[in-house]
């Protein structure tokens, strides 16, 4: 978890430089971005079936996306 949990910091704080710094090219829902950030880092450390944990997380980021 120590491994997922900076790597979650480091994207976190990658978004919130871009917004600080006004980088940002199309209007992003921050919390959703994170959210996405911390399902792609537990993604990343997961070993069970890799192909079947991308289709669940890209269905998961769809519906995040769609609310």
């Amino acid at each position: 978890m120590a491994i997922q949990d900076e790597m979650y910091k480091l994207i976190e704080n990658e978004i919130n430089q871009t917004v600080k710094e006004g980088r940002e090219k199309v209007l992003v829902n921050i919390d959703k971005a994170k959210l996405v950030a911390k399902m792609l880092t537990e993604l990343s450390v997961d070993k069970p079936e890799p192909e079947s944990l991308v289709n669940q997380y890209m269905a998961s980021i769809k519906n995040i996306c769609k609310e």
